[in-house]
């Protein structure tokens, strides 16, 4: 986040240096321009979006820079329907321009978090192949690593993931693939820990009802003959078995039930941490941004 603030911290610099040529823009769209930079600098990003808004409706403003420092702020306060419209405005209207790629990007990141996980896909993967050597290359694998986990497709995210902390390690992204890693790392725990679960109960349920049944069988057994009582002493030696089973099974089960609400305690624990710390790190951003 903070790199990007000083990423945009320097197209507001070069917009800085354009508005001194905007001498006959009318005196409402300079002021909204002026206003919208001032905010953008300062990371108010809603009332950056508004002026830049405003300032982009008078023809004398609409350039590639504000439409950018535009997109950007959307993004920021989570506009990300209208951030992909101007992103389309964007790439109709100045093609070639210096943040044409920087747009394609941010275009790719509003359909992921508008939940068109394949079109995000799609359109950062372009993004991969055509600028291989972009200092966005990273966050691009990691949005559609994120795109793939979104739709619960792990065995694709998880190669991404695997290769922004191999690859890029001092990549602000490379701390939240590291996370992700460790999320997909507890879901297959999960998920082997509720198979054997299933496992178990089925044969819990297999034993308590052969248990019942054998045991329904001793209650009817006559023991007049000598034959008899031997079967009906089978019988008890036999269900003794499957009662010690069922016992066996039943706190197989339990501890399996233990086990897994206890890895559901530690998650709830880490997303807790994770959101603390953004909170922090949100709050130095702003604070690194004034």
């Amino acid at each position: 986040m903070i790199a990007s603030i000083k990423r945009f911290a320097s197209a507001f610099a070069a917009l800085v240096f354009c508005a001194a040529a905007l001498f006959p823009a009318s005196r409402e769209g300079h002021t909204a321009f002026t206003q919208g930079c001032t905010a953008f600098k300062s990371g108010d990003w809603y009332s950056a979006m508004i002026s830049l808004r405003k300032a982009a409706a008078y023809p004398e403003n609409d350039t590639g820079e504000t439409r950018y420092m535009l997109i950007a702020a959307e993004m920021y306060t989570g506009a990300y329907d209208e951030a992909l419209a101007d992103c389309d405005y964007y790439l109709r209207n100045f093609q070639g321009g210096p943040y044409e790629s920087y747009v394609q990007y941010q275009k790719g990141r509003a359909f992921c978090y508008l939940g068109e996980y394949e079109k995000a896909v799609l359109l950062l993967s372009d993004f991969c192949h055509q600028y291989a050597d972009h200092e966005m290359y990273a966050s691009s694998l990691f949005w559609i690593a994120e795109s793939f986990y979104a739709g619960y497709n792990y065995d694709e995210a998880l190669p991404l993931y695997e290769r922004i902390v191999r690859e890029f390690s001092s990549d602000a992204k490379a701390k939240a693939a590291e996370q992700r890693i460790e999320a997909i790392a507890q879901r297959a725990r999960e998920e082997k820990l509720l198979y054997l679960l299933k496992k178990t109960g089925e044969a819990y349920l297999a034993a308590k009802e052969d248990y019942e049944k054998q045991l329904h069988m001793y209650d009817t057994v006559s023991i007049t003959s000598s034959g008899s009582e031997k079967k009906a002493a089978d019988l008890q030696k036999k269900n003794e078995a499957l009662a010690a089973e069922n016992e066996r099974l039943y706190a197989e089960v339990s501890d399996l039930q233990n086990k897994l609400a206890a890895q559901k305690a530690e998650v709830n624990e880490r997303v807790l941490r994770l959101k603390a710390k953004a909170r922090e790190a949100e709050a130095l951003m702003r604070e690194g941004a004034q």
